[in-house]
């Protein structure tokens, strides 16, 4: 019986995946914000920090869906183009633009007091190779705080990421924003993987390519 059950938890474990890595953003009193990750295995943490940007941006757009903001969800999908197009516009290094966020200040070390809300997503990665994100945060005002989380981290990725992460960061958005708008929207379950893998995947098809390939 007992090895049953020790067999029985070792593959839960390995269906739920290896975990990568944390995201969490704060928010303090006096109009504060703070991003970390925190890599628990991961060789490679620049491309897997594009994965995790990737995969957190569209549990949030989905997440704002649950809510029925769909508006602030296009709203911000549009703020998150325009972030993209400048970073990759002009020759040479990518651009690391400041983000617009208001009052809100984005320390780079977090505070003593402990914070007003939380937001944090893990990355787990499968024995396929491909990867899943959990999610959870805070109850109320996620109309605002759910974007201000993503613009929180983003601004952390443009100041941390090197240069080719943080191109293909830029690139990688802008495809997730193609697959939504030629395959599926952003509320539908199954764009919270198909997003960022079509987003994520070295192979520049359009989606719909991908779409006719996948039902040969």
């Amino acid at each position: 019986m007992i090895k049953r059950l020790k067999e029985f938890w070792k593959q839960l474990r390995q269906e739920q995946g290896r975990l990568k890595a944390t995201v969490r953003v704060d928010f303090y009193p006096h109009k504060a914000a703070h991003a970390s990750i925190d890599w628990h295995e991961s060789p490679a943490k620049e491309r897997d920090c594009v994965s995790l940007a990737v995969f957190f941006y569209a549990r949030i757009l989905f997440e704002l869906a649950e809510l029925n903001e769909t508006r602030v969800a296009n709203e911000l999908i549009s703020f998150i183009s325009q972030v993209a197009d400048r970073v990759l516009a002009g020759e040479g290094p990518p651009n690391r633009p400041r983000l617009p966020l208001g009052e809100l200040q984005v320390r780079e070390e977090g505070l003593a007091e402990p914070p007003n809300r939380s937001y944090q997503a893990n990355l787990f990665q499968l024995q396929d190779g491909k990867h899943r994100l959990e999610f959870s945060g805070s109850i109320g005002k996620e109309v605002v705080y759910l974007p201000a989380a993503y613009v929180v981290f983003l601004q952390d990725c443009l100041h941390n990421l090197e240069d080719e992460a943080l191109r293909r960061l830029a690139e990688s958005l802008k495809r997730l924003h193609e697959y939504y708008k030629v395959r599926h929207d952003f509320w539908e379950g199954e764009a919270l993987t198909g997003g960022p893998l079509f987003a994520l995947s070295p192979a520049r098809q359009t989606p719909g390519e991908a779409e006719s390939k996948a039902g040969e």
